[in-house]
């Protein structure tokens, strides 16, 4: 959907609310590629996990401090920048955006559904502190792939995938449903390492 549309709304990505990973990549793209940092509380996409354990090892490619690319034409914002850190062997820490207004924090691991390998994102907090337990909305998936000294993260798409699905079991039977799709994950946001 690039700048024309994005995550209606990541990033992936959204995060001037608290928790919306999706959000945040998504107005970026139109506003610049990853823009502005969300104005809007909204969350993130799904109250549940797609998958509630890691699948697999990390992956050590995508350790380390990645920078946003803007859309062509557009002067990319110090703030937009991802630090993947490991937690452990089978989990991230992702701080997302360094040294924006609003941080947050967000335990990633890796995933495998119906073929599919992707991240499962959950939200653990902010640099103000705990997320309100009365914000049920903070899971969300995304896939990625690194090419040409390039990450790109896409979100799970959920005009496919409803976000109101209540149970991990119903998540993961929507999920499937689509694997084939070629836009099960949409809303690309790109990323290049930091200099050092």
């Amino acid at each position: 959907m690039g700048s024309v549309n994005l995550f209606k709304s990541i990033l992936f990505l959204c995060i001037c609310s608290f928790f919306n990973f999706k959000l945040f990549i998504k107005m970026k793209f139109m506003m610049t590629f990853l823009a502005a940092a969300a104005l809007l509380f909204t969350g993130c996409d799904y109250e549940v996990p797609l998958a509630k354990e890691p699948k697999s090892l990390i992956d050590p490619a995508l350790l380390g401090l990645w920078v946003a690319i803007p859309d062509e034409g557009a002067v990319a914002e110090e703030d937009e920048r991802i630090l993947i850190l490991r937690f452990s062997d089978t989990e991230y820490l992702i701080h997302y955006p360094v040294n924006g207004a609003d941080e947050t924090y967000y335990r990633c691991y890796p995933i495998k559904i119906g073929g599919v390998s992707c991240v499962q994102i959950e939200a653990i907090g902010t640099n103000k502190g705990h997320i309100p337990k009365d914000v049920k909305n903070i899971f969300e998936v995304a896939s990625y792939r690194i090419e040409n000294a390039e990450l790109e993260i896409k979100l799970l798409n959920n005009d496919l995938v409803d976000g109101s699905l209540k149970t991990t079991e119903a998540l993961k039977q929507s999920f499937l449903k689509h694997t084939s799709n070629i836009e099960l994950f949409n809303d690309p946001g790109r990323f290049r390492r930091a200099e050092k």
